[in-house]
């Protein structure tokens, strides 16, 4: 009797009708149907309605979460330019270093900045995730920041004015500054990317704020430029070395408490597959299979996937129908990959010129008058919101303007033709240098110093400082056409899941052209040791040499680049569309029609059209705006 009680009770309750489902936050964020058996169905006693609960409304994304990434974004970048730009003169003054040494210094640095960003996206994507990775480098750079402005404070980390540092000091120095450049690794790839995580697709309201988003983004990191390149390099060389180096510190320290203020709120996609991994993977198979057996030759098939006669076929011994271990589709976007290899060489030299930006540039400054008004000094670094300037006026006249005024005469310049303008601009930024140089020392040697200017490495000649104008502005427009060009060429020719991969092969030319840069700098050393080109005192040397040479260098790149640029075919790959449903696709026109240079793509799509989904690999250093116009400092 007792066991048909309860039978009976159990039935009753299962068609009692329930005042409403409750649903979970995930739930009611990800748009699922509340009917459905997941989420958190709860029973409801008393009273009971037909009438449904409603759902919650989803509080703005951009509002609720995105300042905490925002404000992480702002404090380290204003923590960053607050340390590299004026490093050079820091290592110059306060270290004992050469002038020589401590621009070679500053290039091995800033190219290591770039070069950990692999590290921080490989772990990012198939490791530990984007929210620990973030964490803990900013941990790593945190502490990097405290050691270098307890270095800088406490006498016995730094040696005597005209004294060179002893082992110790060189130990914390360089201890700090690369624990800062491994810390900047784990943030440069993945914040922009964690950030563009938190909008739903398939939210209307999350699709327009994600715009919003990526555009306060680049805000805040202008101005946290601005603010380090004009405030706190003041301090810096005004005030005390210490609290200059105190206070992007605690901007960093700010930075972490910011990003973890936020950790509830957020929303994490799990690690997959890291697309490096599984490009080095193909390539490795392809040369191991290459070399243990004969390529299989005059297979016909009805309709092949990848056509025999494209370039870079040894690749192709990686798929599974050559005994390989990897699809057809995996090892198609592999060769896409590397068929953008040499434009990717010939980038490097671009880099190599922009180095000189933050090293050489800053130390013939300092040689020059710097005095605005009365006896108001300028630091000689400050002179790189000029760059920032040419960027944040040029970027919208040529997006808005120029480029659709060629538009409307029947010339579009492609991605290529951009960069080998931006690389030829680069040539004249040189010129102008050298011109200012030759000026420079032509009244060095008729002794036309200011009063009170000497120091240890020259005296200080009459001429404005802002005679350097022209070539920090020249080397802006540089970046407008030849880096933003870059960065849109690796990310259109790439396949979304491989988008990753091209975006770092950008970032590995920017740290090869740091290392490079250094390389010359020591080579030119080694070359020139009885009449030094770049000496302790610049008024004694001939940087104006070193200005022309690599203008040299530069436009051989610019000519080796033409061949390059004149022999690529453009690849058209179809990219996921971020529209909102599948109906929007439903609505997409006709398809294009096949032609045999596309059959591939067509039989087994690299990135399928159609509504946004979760993409099969992670991608930690692909997320971009709409309109890609992100410069190179600003990155």
């Amino acid at each position: 009797a007792r066991r048909g009680e309860e039978t009976r009770r159990r039935e009753k309750r299962r068609t009692l009708p329930t005042k409403g489902t409750r649903r979970t936050r995930w739930d009611m964020y990800s748009g699922s149907d509340a009917s459905e058996d997941e989420g958190e169905n709860v029973e409801v006693e008393g009273e009971v309605t037909e009438e449904p609960m409603e759902a919650e409304e989803k509080p703005s994304t951009l509002l609720t979460v995105c300042p905490f990434i925002l404000g992480n974004e702002f404090c380290e970048r204003l923590a960053f330019y607050g340390l590299s730009t004026n490093l050079v003169v820091y290592l110059n003054r306060q270290m004992g270093m050469d002038t020589l040494d401590a621009a070679s210094q500053v290039n091995l640095w800033a190219g290591t900045c770039y070069m950990t960003p692999l590290i921080g996206a490989y772990l990012a994507d198939g490791v530990i995730g984007r929210y620990r990775t973030i964490v803990l480098f900013s941990s790593i750079y945190c502490v990097g920041m405290f050691s270098l402005a307890l270095s800088a404070a406490v006498p016995l980390l730094h040696p005597p004015l005209d004294k060179y540092p002893n082992f110790m000091q060189n130990a914390v120095l360089f201890g700090s500054l690369y624990l800062i450049a491994l810390g900047t690794g784990g943030i440069k790839p993945n914040v922009s990317a964690f950030g563009a995580d938190q909008f739903d697709e398939n939210n209307e309201r999350d699709v327009n704020e994600k715009k919003s988003f990526f555009n306060w983004f680049y805000f805040v990191i202008n101005c946290g430029s601005l603010i380090a390149s004009l405030l706190i390099v003041w301090i810096q060389e005004s005030i005390s070395w210490s609290i200059g180096f105190a206070i992007p510190a605690g901007a960093m320290l700010l930075a972490v408490i910011s990003f973890v203020s936020g950790r509830k709120y957020y929303t994490h996609m799990k690690p997959k597959e890291s697309p490096l991994s599984r490009f080095m993977g193909v390539l490795l198979d392809a040369w191991r299979n290459k070399r243990t057996r004969r390529r299989l030759r005059g297979e016909e098939t009805a309709a092949p996937l990848i056509p025999h006669n494209v370039s870079y076929a040894w690749i192709e011994d990686a798929s599974a129908e050559r005994g390989g271990k990897y699809s057809e589709a995996q090892v198609e976007e592999v060769r896409l990959v590397v068929r953008m290899f040499p434009v990717f060489v010939t980038t490097i030299f671009y880099w190599i010129v922009y180095q000189q930006m933050g090293s050489i540039f800053v130390e013939q400054g300092e040689l020059m008058d710097r005095t605005l008004v009365g006896n108001f000094v300028i630091p000689a670094a400050s002179l790189t919101s000029f760059d920032t300037i040419a960027i944040i006026i040029l970027v919208p006249l040529f997006d808005r303007v120029i480029y659709p005024l060629l538009k409307r005469i029947g010339f579009r310049p492609t991605l290529l033709q951009r960069i080998g303008w931006g690389n030829f601009i680069a040539v004249l930024a040189m010129l102008a240098a050298a011109g200012v140089e030759v000026w420079r020392l032509h009244l060095a040697d008729e002794k036309q110093f200011i009063d009170g200017g000497a120091s240890r490495d020259g005296e200080i000649v009459r001429m404005s400082v802002f005679w350097q104008a022209p070539q920090y502005l020249l080397v802006g427009m540089s970046e407008v056409l030849g880096s933003i060009g870059q960065m849109e060429f690796f990310y259109d020719q790439a396949p979304d899941s491989m988008r990753s991969i091209c975006m770092a092969m950008q970032l590995l030319s920017t740290a090869l052209g740091g290392y490079f840069s250094s390389g010359i700098l020591l080579a030119v050393q080694w070359a020139t040791q009885d009449h030094p080109w770049i000496p302790r005192n610049l008024n004694k040397g001939r940087l104006d040499l070193y200005f022309l040479f690599l203008a040299g260098l530069m436009m051989v790149n610019v000519i080796l680049f033409m061949f390059v640029a004149m022999g690529y075919e453009y690849k058209e790959v179809p990219h996921r569309r971020r529209s909102g449903t599948a109906r929007d696709a439903e609505d997409e026109g006709p398809e294009e029609p096949v032609t045999a240079a596309r059959h591939f793509e067509r039989t087994q799509p690299i990135a399928a059209p159609g509504f946004y989904a979760e993409p099969s690999y992670a991608r930690s250093i692909t997320v971009m705006a709409d309109s890609p116009l992100i410069p190179a400092r600003f990155r």
